[in-house]
């Protein structure tokens, strides 16, 4: 009776004790979390003063897997994507940032020129029939005014775009909006520029 009574009250301090592990264990969690967001932070900003951006984009990319909530980490994306001229992705982050913080005004300017800067240069990829071209470039403007404002669309941007002429392929060898020299880039893995127009 003695032994059964033991064995008894051996289980319930066994299993207050797992209990008391498994609190302190989720106690702990949001810390981790917080040292991976951190950790991976520094280390994106400690990449961008060494002119690495591929670097540094991927450590915000992890920071942004640590703590998801956060729109910082995608924040930096798209000021480095912009920078270095890659306005699909650059949309792409400023979206994550517009998620999770609709009200994020350099997000809203990044999303707004990323915008503006793939349709400019549509207008080189339109196609040699006249009427073909123009039912295009109308189709492109009018997804612009839905998606920015009608307001928002530059004067020389929508007179080309209604006029629906191929432009000349541009060279461009600057980086508009370049934060800081980034001669490292990262490989680009954005498709077709007309689909991220499409929406969010």
């Amino acid at each position: 009776m003695n032994e059964s009574t033991d064995t008894r009250g051996l289980g319930w301090v066994l299993g207050a004790a797992l209990l008391t592990v498994a609190g302190s264990g989720c106690a702990t969690l949001p810390s981790m979390v917080a040292s991976g967001y951190a950790d991976n932070m520094s280390a994106a900003e400690l990449a961008m003063r060494g002119d690495d951006a591929a670097a540094a984009i991927q450590a915000y990319h992890r920071a942004a897997d640590a703590a998801p909530a956060q729109p910082l980490p995608w924040l930096h994306i798209a000021e480095i994507q912009a920078g270095l001229g890659d306005w699909p992705q650059a949309i792409a982050a400023a979206r994550e940032v517009l998620e999770r913080n609709p009200e994020d005004a350099s997000a809203r300017d990044f999303y707004l020129r990323g915008s503006i800067q793939l349709a400019d240069g549509a207008l080189q990829y339109l196609p040699e029939d006249e009427a073909r071209s123009r039912e295009i470039a109308g189709d492109l403007l009018a997804s612009l005014i839905r998606e920015l404002g009608d307001e928002a669309i530059p004067a020389e941007v929508r007179a080309r775009l209604e006029a629906g002429v191929k432009a000349r392929p541009r060279r461009s060898s600057t980086r508009p909006g370049s934060p800081r020299p980034m001669p490292r880039t990262p490989e680009k893995t954005a498709a077709d520029p007309l689909e991220v127009l499409g929406g969010g």
